[in-house]
């Protein structure tokens, strides 16, 4: 069990299941469960990322998981410090596994290199100016060696380093560093926050090109407004884009 206050106390472990985080839903729809608790899947039938994509993960050589948490003391606009506190997690999670850097891509995938190495997805249930409880599923690729041609650049953590891993073990890191964030979080440390996640952006302060629409932008990453939007420097003037409006060329 990890060495934590209550993040990972409560562990939900499945052989198998369509996704943790309709498992997690499921789970708050039948009545209390302790905050801080953790499902692991040793396999995932239905795993999906952020809008709606699907999240392909080979069965017992991944982490795939999600936690529980009640962020009542978060109104709904900052709702996006929760993906910097759950990107920055996994960021110094896998950084202390691999040695190198780690950097997150805008708004919460994690990469080493130009690589894929995990993916986040957060679900907030808001009530009124609250968020009532939240569900942080995290994908970490870990010991799979060779991925499905629909996904363009994943890695993992075994072909970083060339080292198997055991799941549990890194479970339980995993925990430490999500209760690392998630208490800086209650703490309202939101300018650490968006520091710490600005930072350690992919490509910040870089100039590269992206696509939206038909259109290619040549441009720089210069920030993240409050409410998640990326914020481009390009041709002189500042732009904001929201999820799916900007891609990434790599």
């Amino acid at each position: 069990m990890a060495q934590t206050l209550f993040t990972g106390k409560n562990i939900i472990t499945l052989q198998q299941v369509g996704s943790t985080n309709d498992y997690a839903r499921e789970l708050l729809a039948s009545g209390p469960v302790p905050e801080g608790t953790l499902i692991i899947a040793r396999a995932q039938t239905a795993g999906r990322g952020q809008q709606g994509n699907a999240w392909l993960s080979e069965p017992d050589k991944n982490l795939t998981v999600s936690f529980i948490f009640y962020p009542d003391f978060l109104e709904p606009p900052n709702q996006f410090y929760l993906n910097m506190c759950a990107a920055l997690a996994v960021k110094d999670f896998a950084e202390s596994v691999v040695k190198d850097r780690i950097c997150i891509k805008w708004p919460n995938d994690i990469y080493a290199g130009d690589s894929k190495l995990a993916g986040i997805l957060i679900e907030n249930t808001i009530a009124g100016n609250k968020i009532t409880h939240s569900i942080i599923g995290i994908g970490i690729n870990v010991n799979q060696e060779t991925f499905s041609e629909e996904l363009k650049n994943p890695t993992s953590l075994y072909l970083l380093t060339a080292i198997t891993y055991n799941l549990n073990t890194l479970a339980e890191l995993l925990c430490l560093y999500v209760e690392k964030y998630y208490l800086q979080l209650r703490m309202r440390h939101f300018n650490f926050l968006a520091r710490a996640y600005t930072e350690s952006l992919y490509r910040y302060q870089q100039t590269h090109e992206f696509k939206k629409g038909d259109q290619i932008i040549r441009g720089e990453i210069c920030g993240v407004s409050k409410d998640g939007k990326l914020i481009l420097q390009s041709a002189g003037k500042e732009h904001r884009y929201g999820f799916k409006e900007i891609e990434f060329l790599i």
